[in-house]
């Protein structure tokens, strides 16, 4: 019997051999391969793409996933942004306002139902010049936070030396220069509260008060002063701003209690 009849291996090589060195295959190869990617992106880029909320926070850190040749799904790993890590400080922040050594006493914060760089806040005051007075205010995050500080405005009509006519709060004599990752919300919160102390108004300095008259008149008449801070917070715990609620977003909210519902307390 002729050997050739059993040497089937070299045929099976130079076939291979010719279909690889081929021009045509190659050609036809690579059509394919570009036909399959391009036709991917232009799927992909045909997509309409969502607008991000709170609400697809975690679904937003992935990619969309892309499909192999035969469409199958291809995961992909997660795509962190400095947003996202924004976000996660925020609302451990938050969560951190939980422990009684953070959030100062008297004092109650909760996110905006539309935003997470907006808190709402209430103040009770109860020594004082300010004593019985129910303060409302809003905290703003920067979008860049924590490198720059909140904001704080009061929503509540108050004659302070640290609020300007708008409610806005002067913080800069507390935090002058603003430490990142050493200042934080909470920090801000306790000046806050104490910003109705004595000891916090007798060490004001005139460059950093919003109100100059409210500040000239606890340095020279003590008198008029203490009657104006008792009639704003008088003025705070009225039906018409205790009950009042023009942010939308707001979730602390005030309402009447009856003499029953009371004495079930």
């Amino acid at each position: 019997m002729p050997m050739d009849s059993f040497n089937t291996t070299p045929k099976r090589a130079s076939s291979l051999q010719h279909a690889v060195s081929s021009p045509g295959s190659k050609r036809s190869l690579l059509d394919r391969t570009k036909s399959a990617t391009f036709g991917r992106i232009g799927k992909r880029l045909s997509q309409p793409q969502e607008q991000s909320s709170p609400s697809n926070f975690l679904h937003s850190i992935y990619d969309d996933e892309d499909e192999d040749d035969l469409g199958e799904p291809i995961p992909k790993a997660p795509r962190l942004t400095s947003e996202h890590f924004s976000r996660y400080e925020i609302m451990t922040e938050l969560i951190n306002l939980r422990n009684p050594s953070h959030c100062p006493l008297g004092v109650y914060v909760m996110p905006s139902t539309a935003d997470l760089h907006v808190w709402y806040g209430v103040l009770f005051v109860h020594k004082g010049f300010y004593r019985s007075g129910t303060f409302k205010f809003r905290l703003t995050l920067p979008e860049n936070y924590p490198n720059q500080p909140p904001s704080i405005t009061l929503l509540t009509d108050l004659f302070h030396p640290l609020v300007d006519v708008k409610g806005n709060v002067c913080i800069s004599q507390q935090f002058p220069v603003w430490r990142p990752y050493q200042d934080y919300t909470f920090h801000v919160l306790h000046y806050l509260k104490n910003m109705f102390k004595k000891v916090v108004l007798d060490g004001l300095n005139d460059k950093y008060c919003y109100n100059k008259e409210a500040y000239r008149l606890y340095r020279h008449d003590i008198a008029i002063f203490a009657k104006l801070a008792h009639q704003s917070a008088q003025l705070s715990i009225t039906e018409s701003f205790l009950y009042d609620h023009p942010e939308d977003d707001n979730p602390i909210r005030f309402s009447p209690l009856s003499d029953a519902k009371f004495g079930m307390l």
